[in-house]
């Protein structure tokens, strides 16, 4: 007897796509909008093998349009978890984390009114880099 991927299953027949070629088509189409690139395409074959008994693990962009048209990320739809995989959600929530903490600490640090100063535009994509790397390792 063969496994296959029950919980990606349930999920393509709840929101109504009965076969796993229309599966496929329907979420070609919907990445296709959600992406905006008309180039974005999930064959039956990778659908079949997504409902298999080892599903892989789809690419990032595939996850994001899985979880907006499922309602669910890949992990929950039965796919094994890559090593470092980070919900783009989540990433998303500590940067904005990230952000009100900044924005809230640094006007108490300073003494007084602040004048505008001119940042080295080097600099920026130095400290972004720094900042992706810490959001890595934490």
């Amino acid at each position: 007897m063969s496994q296959r991927n029950d919980a990606l299953r349930a999920a393509r027949l709840r929101v109504g796509w009965r076969t796993m070629d229309q599966a496929a088509k329907s979420l070609s189409e919907h990445g296709q909008r959600l992406l905006q690139d008309r180039h974005f395409e999930v064959s039956p074959r990778t659908w079949r093998r997504w409902e298999g008994e080892r599903p892989g693990w789809p690419p990032e962009e595939t996850a994001i349009v899985l979880h907006d048209a499922l309602g669910r990320w890949p992990e929950d739809l039965g796919f094994t978890v890559p090593a470092g995989w980070i919900r783009p959600e989540a990433r998303q929530e500590t940067d904005v984390n990230r952000r009100q903490f900044v924005s809230v600490t640094a006007a108490a640090l300073v003494p007084g009114p602040m004048s505008p100063q001119h940042v080295d535009p080097a600099l920026i994509d130095y400290f972004e880099q720094a900042d992706m790397y810490l959001a890595l390792t934490t």
